[in-house]
């Protein structure tokens, strides 16, 4: 019969063993559940990479004007107050909040004068150009400056005439019409005309800020017999594109206001061009055509070394003639407008319309971008105005240009790519994943071949030949590599290894290759001594035996390798693989983040083997002993086998901490994103790349959202990494469970 007080123990017991099952299980639980947390947040942050665009619609009323009265529209950057241009010179500038007029004022035109062209100037303000029937070319500005108060903010419009300018050579009575017009003002205060006449001439007018002069040119001879039907000027004023209705182009130079030079010209197509322009950069160009296509062109240098547009992209062909396109100021976005009243969102680098929206069945006959490219006000033939707020926070991401090869501007072919700055505003960012994965994997490889084969027989060694004194050594010296931080591996291998490998880089090779030959060489003389005066030396003599054989290759490799390398390579082993090889020696390159990174795995990979090894049973090394095998055959045949599962989860769990690893690649490496399978050139890991970008990434912006997708994907490799090694182990422990 139990007594009370033993009655009581065992109740004691039973409810210490219940707490601990509960804090296990809920420990348990809260490392499964914070896993699952980490991966839905990065995939939270992610996920808006890959989102189509969303815009809201604004109908703002009609506009204090007559049917097909309006010339032209504008916004302010912060979409508060628009403006319309009438054809007989009236400007309005109205509050979009309800419609209300906010500033009146006109272009004063002479009397049965009208507007019948308009361009806009720039892409950061409102410096436009418009051409009358009366021959006149009129350069005006429109300003909406905000003024800021102690708690508010006020929309100043303003409206000025810079310059009128009459078309000389007029007709007497007729007039020259200003068709067709195109206006650009660039930074440098330069100002370029160009217009088509009623005879379909062009003609040029350039206005030199520097020398405060007037150029103007008649270029129509050098178009030869064509009917020009659209014309565009890039921003910096220095190209003229010229497209006609046979669908030939002529592309310009204009960087010498008193010469204006004929680069090119070509035919794509037979459909007439109706419609061009540059996107932000002046490289990108888009044409669009009566039969509704659209294609995107930019200059890629040839094998002469000339550069020559060269069609790029192709878009969805579109229902109707293309009547305009407008670019954003802010990236390479853009929007058309087609004959049925179709907008079309599209992004240059991504190759795809991104949305399309159907205004109404009445003609389009004025649109425009806000200044930050986040909405368009949109003008029909009945004065209807409508604002469409356009939510496209990342355009420049899809999966292509995520993980394919894409064709950016200044690159002679499709590359992938991952450059996230650049020195000005018009730089497109580059997101291409791939370099980013392929030096993740270069740089493991390199560590994985340095620490796999140190790391196993060295664990090997350890637990079945090493005399159990060096063993007490040896194992905890290695395991206290593992303390080591990384960010100290990672300055010595940047800052003292990288320059030291560079210096002696024929003597790293000599010694590559002559010490697995001595070290053969050694054992094979060890084993020439008589065993019975072998057996005569105290345990552990075969390694100081060893060590005379290693110093002297050492000394042979320093001493001789300056030698060999003014023999076989000119005296400059660096210099001769860049001319005979055609490979960079980079002083931080995967040499050197192999030998710093191996390092790091090898106490990982040496522990767990090591552990493994010593735990297959002495019986069974024993037992393999005693039939007649030698202590090599007992490892290699039975100890191995059984402890194949433990050294695959090892070398799997060096493979994640390779991968995973920052502070190592982000020091030794030279953190460049190519994509080069030499041992002799440097990478950039996914896990520096984060470490380096992420202080300099806006929150919530792109470049934001591909790091936490660059992490995600770390995650998942990792996690892919770690769940296939332990199958892979249980599988393997299964199969030599006899054991």
């Amino acid at each position: 019969m139990n007594s009370p007080d033993s009655s009581k123990y065992h109740k004691k017991i039973k409810r210490s063993n219940d707490i601990a099952k509960i804090i296990i299980t809920v420990g348990g639980y809260g490392v499964i559940a914070s896993i699952v947390l980490i991966l839905m947040f990065l995939l939270y942050e992610s996920l808006p990479l890959i989102i189509s665009p969303s815009v809201d619609e604004k109908d703002l009323g009609i506009a204090d004007s007559k049917a097909n009265d309006i010339i032209a529209t504008g916004l302010d950057r912060y979409t508060e107050v628009g403006y319309f241009l009438k054809a007989k010179g009236q400007i309005v500038f109205f509050y979009l909040a309800d419609n209300s007029t906010a500033y009146k004022d006109s272009i004063s035109l002479e009397e049965s004068e009208s507007i019948i062209s308009f361009e806009k100037g720039t892409l950061g303000k409102d410096i436009f150009a418009v051409g009358t029937n009366k021959g006149r070319i009129i350069t005006a500005e429109a300003k909406m400056s905000p003024e800021y108060h102690r708690n508010s903010r006020t929309i100043k419009c303003s409206f000025k005439t810079n310059e009128i300018y009459t078309v000389e050579n007029l007709e007497e009575n007729t007039g020259e019409e200003i068709s067709s017009l195109d206006f650009t003002e660039n930074e440098d205060g330069f100002n370029y005309w160009g217009w088509v006449n009623q005879k379909g001439e062009l003609k040029l007018r350039i206005y030199d800020s520097d020398e405060e002069e007037y150029y103007s040119h008649n270029i129509t001879s050098m178009l030869g017999d064509v009917n020009i039907s659209s014309i565009k000027f890039s921003s910096s004023g220095e190209l003229l594109m010229v497209g006609t209705d046979k669908g030939d182009m002529f592309w310009f130079d204009l960087s010498d206001p008193e010469d204006v030079l004929l680069k090119d010209n070509w035919r794509f197509s037979n459909s007439k061009i109706t419609k061009l322009e540059f996107l932000i950069g002046d490289n990108s160009l888009l044409i669009g055509q009566q039969d509704g296509s659209l294609t995107h062109w930019f200059p890629v240098r040839k094998k002469d070394g000339d550069f020559k547009f060269t069609r790029i992209n192709d878009f969805e062909k579109q229902n109707s003639k293309i009547t305009s396109i407008q670019a954003s100021p802010r990236n390479r976005s853009f929007f058309t407008i087609n004959e049925d009243g179709e907008i079309y969102l599209g992004y240059s680098t991504t190759k795809s319309i991104q949305l399309k929206l159907d205004h109404t069945e009445n003609k389009i006959i004025s649109a425009t971008y806000s200044p930050k490219a986040d909405g368009l006000i949109v003008i029909d033939t009945r004065s209807e105005m409508i604002y469409y707020s356009i939510d496209n926070d990342h355009p420049e991401t899809n999966l292509n240009t995520l993980f394919g090869k894409v064709w950016y501007e200044g690159y002679e072919n499709p590359a992938f790519v991952w450059q996230t700055t650049g020195g000005s505003d018009e730089f497109e960012s580059k997101f291409s994943l791939i370099p980013l994965i392929f030096g993740t994997l270069k740089g493991t490889f390199y560590a994985m071949i340095f620490s796999i084969p140190l790391a196993l027989l060295t664990a090997i060694y350890v637990s079945q030949f090493a005399p159990k004194k060096w063993a007490r050594i040896i194992k905890p010296t290695i395991e206290i590599m593992a303390a080591l931080p990384s960010v100290v591996i990672g300055f010595l291998a940047g800052l003292y290894f990288s320059p030291l490998f560079e210096k002696h880089l024929i003597t790293a090779f000599a010694l590559l290759i002559l010490i697995p030959i001595v070290f053969l060489m050694s054992i094979y003389v060890w084993k020439l001594i008589p065993e019975n005066r072998r057996l005569r030396f105290p345990q552990g003599a075969h390694l100081v035996f060893i060590i005379p054989f290693l110093a002297a290759s050492f000394i042979t490799a320093i001493s001789f390798a300056p030698y060999f390398e003014d023999l076989l390579f000119n005296g400059n082993l660096n210099q001769w693989l860049y001319n005979t090889l055609a490979i960079n020696y980079d002083q931080r390159n995967s040499f050197v983040v192999g030998f710093a990174l191996g390092f790091a795995v090898i106490p990982i990979i040496f522990t767990i083997s090591e552990d493994a090894l010593s735990n297959v049973p002495k019986s069974l090394t024993s037992a393999s002993l005693a039939l007649g095998a030698s202590q090599w055959q007992a490892v290699m045949k039975i100890v191995l086998p059984a402890a194949a599962g433990g050294i695959f989860a090892a070398i799997m769990l060096g493979l994640g901490r390779a991968i995973g690893e920052t502070m190592i690649v982000l020091m030794a490496t030279g953190n460049t994103p190519i994509m080069d399978l030499s041992p002799f050139n440097g990478f950039r890991a996914m896990s520096a790349a984060i470490a380096v970008e992420i202080p300099e990434a806006p929150v919530d912006g792109t470049l934001y959202r591909v790091l936490f997708l660059t992490a995600l994907m770390l995650f998942i490799f990792t996690f892919v990494i770690n769940s296939f090694a332990a199958w892979i182990g249980d599988k393997l422990r299964k199969k030599y469970a006899r054991f």
